[in-house]
């Protein structure tokens, strides 16, 4: 674990992205080899805690996530899925954000997968069917968040993307980018209670200014996802204060 810790610092605040990367992928082959020994689902990995590691609510898989800041300031990420059965191979995601087109349309694979932090795993009715919550530092002028859904087959092949997110009774997204402006903080959360992913609503700050996602902040109101008949339904200008939101 202190290899794990150590390479994991160089990652983080090595002094340019050559020595990142060396560090990244000696982190690889340490994971990889220690995620192949028994039990090691239940490892607690306590001292890499500056990673995500989720496990699903039904102790299906767990990812492993991490990213490198580059010195331009975007982001590359990095993902392991480890399955509680040991049969299963460890999945590793390769992030291939930049050249993926129509990103709200596309139905992505572990080898084209769009790129973030998860920081949240919920659990869809369909089975192995999971709505995912991600990060991504994209650049110096924005910030996303990502609103995904893995799905794993019978022989746990894995697809990213289903059209379940429904702004309307026509149009259906496979996923949802939130991009905004890099100084305005940006809520996306999941409510148990309710059952919704509450996210703020975003407006460009200069009317001249829409559809250049860097210029748009919070306008004090709040939409919500909400899950039903196994969709995500849009909800515009909910009450975030009522506390079953």
């Amino acid at each position: 674990k202190d290899s794990l810790k150590n390479k994991l610092n160089i990652i983080q605040n090595g002094i340019d992205d050559n020595e990142k990367l060396k560090a990244n992928q000696d982190f690889f082959e340490i994971m990889n080899r220690t995620l192949k020994l028994k039990n090691s689902f239940d490892f607690s990995f306590d001292s890499l805690n500056t990673i995500s590691i989720l496990r699903s609510s039904d102790n299906y898989f767990k990812i492993f996530n991490w990213f490198i800041e580059n010195d331009d300031n975007s982001y590359r990420f990095y993902a392991i899925i480890q399955f509680r059965n040991p049969k299963y191979d460890l999945i590793f995601l390769n992030d291939n954000s930049d050249d993926i087109l129509n990103v709200e349309q596309a139905e992505l694979s572990s080898e084209n997968w769009f790129g973030c932090l998860y920081y949240n795993i919920i659990s869809n009715k369909e089975k192995r069917s999971y709505t995912l919550l991600g990060w991504d530092g994209n650049n110096e002028y924005s910030t996303k968040k990502i609103i995904d859904v893995v799905k794993f087959s019978r022989n746990n092949d894995i697809k990213f993307g289903q059209p379940i997110f429904k702004d309307d009774n026509q149009k259906s997204k496979k996923r949802v980018i939130i991009e905004y402006n890099k100084k305005s903080p940006v809520s996306v959360q999941f409510n148990k209670k309710s059952k919704r992913i509450i996210f703020n609503q975003l407006i460009p700050q200069k009317k001249e200014l829409e559809g250049i996602k860097a210029y748009y902040v919070p306008d004090g109101s709040f939409n919500a996802y909400e899950y039903k008949k196994r969709k995500w339904w849009l909800i515009l200008d909910i009450d975030a204060r009522n506390k079953d939101n």
